[in-house]
């Protein structure tokens, strides 16, 4: 019996995370909660981190970022060097807690590893986590292979289900391209090169400048759009982490929107691009891949995890980060995808595996499929 104490399948959900701030950089969990609530194995689902501690009982926990659990239990979720032991062993208390009143955990994994976490402090804790979770949700079959090898242990004999991530249809699309052109300075015969959201540091931001240079691509720009590594002018690291962009600084078909693009401006960018490009090295997943192809955008990544799993299976250029010919290559091959047709082919992908009804309908089985176990 449920721990609701209904009679038929309905379960309450737990996702423990604060849906309403990170809805602002990426509405992901919002969509998803959205297509939740209208499921019939879905009792209720409730969002907020508190709710991992308070009482109230629910039958399944899904997680996603294991770092943000400890975060959220700082004054400020950027101060990194604050969190200490007592952080990390919260959350495990917390889930353990839950566990032996009934309830089952599943979580998605969206990093292979969490992001700016180079003294590895987080390893012990993600390694215990796993340990107690009933369910792994993985966007492609390559983060299931290497979730399990390298969590052998902590995966072993427990279920693994293939979601893939959902669309960005909720952003607006409601302006022609040539008006959202003219409002970036772009003219309608210059052929765009986009790399959406953050770059997060020097390689990423070399791999994009030298990558472009190298395509040569008759009347293309390369515009970065979303923030960049250490903004500010006074931290120490500004001008010699951007040396190769200032370096740029006059050559106009390279250019940089360093900025958080709202809700409303995302189509602008997204509509006057031909092009998405993915700056990323061992990344696991990105939202861009859905991103592009939601607004019918060809895409060039990096051949490594679920990126290159689905660009490879959709027919999209993949490179080698750490070859800057590869990128280059790469980059031409999409200007000449882009002008075939084949952006058509990513929307309409989009339009069929990445829905958020079918990837709640897949979810809420994945739900009863770790409480049955248990």
């Amino acid at each position: 019996m449920l721990n609701s104490q209904q009679s038929d399948n309905r379960m309450n959900i737990l996702i423990p995370y604060d849906i309403t701030t990170t809805g602002m950089k990426n509405p992901y969990l919002f969509l998803l909660m959205r297509e939740l609530v209208k499921q019939d194995l879905a009792g209720s689902v409730q969002h907020g981190y508190g709710w991992l501690y308070e009482p109230g009982e629910f039958d399944v926990v899904h997680l996603h970022w294991p770092e943000l659990l400890v975060k959220s239990q700082l004054p400020d979720m950027s101060r990194t060097d604050l969190i200490e032991q007592k952080h990390f062993d919260k959350v495990i208390r917390a889930v353990e807690s839950r566990k032996n009143r009934g309830a089952s955990f599943v979580i998605t994994i969206h990093n292979e590893k969490p992001h700016k976490d180079k003294k590895g402090k987080f390893e012990a804790y993600f390694r215990d986590l796993y340990n107690l979770m009933d369910g792994f949700i993985h966007m492609g079959e390559s983060s299931k292979t290497l979730l399990e090898k390298n969590y052998p242990e902590e995966t072993a004999g427990k279920p693994s289900f293939i979601i893939p991530h959902g669309d960005y249809s909720y952003f607006a699309n409601d302006l022609d391209r040539s008006d959202c052109r003219k409002r970036l300075n772009i003219k309608p015969d210059q052929k765009l090169l986009l790399a959406f959201g953050a770059i997060r540091n020097e390689r990423e931001l070399n791999l994009g400048i030298d990558a472009f240079k190298q395509a040569s691509v008759e009347n293309a720009i390369y515009m970065m759009a979303g923030s960049l590594p250490y903004p500010y002018k006074s931290q120490h690291q500004h001008f010699s982490v951007r040396k190769k962009l200032y370096a740029n600084i006059f050559n106009d078909s390279i250019r940089t929107a360093e900025k958080q693009i709202g809700p409303d401006a995302v189509q602008l960018y997204l509509k006057s691009a031909d092009l998405v490009f993915i700056p990323r090295f061992n990344t696991l997943n990105s939202g861009n891949v859905a991103l592009a192809f939601t607004f019918g955008k060809v895409v060039a990544g990096p051949d490594y995890g679920v990126i290159g799993e689905t660009l490879r299976a959709t027919g999209n250029p993949v490179f080698d980060p750490f070859v800057v010919d590869s990128a280059a290559e790469a980059i031409r091959e999409g200007f000449r995808l882009a002008g075939s047709g084949h952006d058509k082919k990513n929307r309409e992908f989009a339009e069929r595996d990445m829905s958020w009804d079918s990837i709640a309908r897949k979810t809420a089985n994945a739900y009863l499929t770790v409480y049955q176990k248990s």
